[in-house]
């Protein structure tokens, strides 16, 4: 797996963090997926790479910078994670995916939380709108752009719905 962002790279790779930590068997068999899953996204990275650099249509390219933008994320993301399950306690917590620990979900935040979540489900509802008012442009990409829009609103509705309701234990 490459180096990943946010100085992942001062622990080394995951598997020398399995090695160096003396990690379950579970754990350097997940550590060991989630690397192989990375590079197979790494050579779907570079293929999307090259559709969007050899498309003759703006519009095809387009779409595809937009899955690009994603697969790197995933990629960083799952990056994030080898190392924080491979190093476990001696990953520095700036550095890795965080835990959610125990007062991690104070008052304030989950109270912010909750209405950001209202303002999540009033704009699914005003993409739902714009998206049934766009039905007559089908000549154009922005009803699948709302589409695509409609779903990242209803990935922070989970992400805030997990905060909103997390109890530490």
């Amino acid at each position: 797996m490459e180096t990943e962002e946010r100085g992942t790279e001062r622990f080394g790779s995951p598997i020398e963090g399995l090695r160096a930590t003396g990690a379950s068997t579970s754990e350097r068999d997940l550590v060991k997926w989630i690397t192989r899953h990375a590079e197979e996204e790494n050579v779907l990275l570079e293929r999307y790479q090259h559709m969007a650099q050899e498309s003759t249509s703006p519009a095809a390219r387009y779409l595809v910078e937009l899955i690009i933008e994603d697969e790197r994320r995933h990629h960083r993301v799952l990056g994030q994670i080898a190392h924080a399950i491979a190093w476990g306690s001696f990953m520095n917590p700036d550095l890795a995916v965080p835990r959610m620990h125990e007062g991690a979900a104070d008052k304030e935040l989950v109270e912010e939380a909750k209405k950001l979540l209202a303002s999540e489900k009033k704009d699914r509802t005003e993409l739902r709108r714009l998206r049934r008012r766009l039905r007559s442009y089908s000549g154009t990409i922005w009803p699948l752009l709302i589409d695509v829009m409609l779903l990242d609103t209803k990935k922070h509705m989970r992400i805030l719905r997990h905060v909103a309701t997390y109890r530490p234990g």
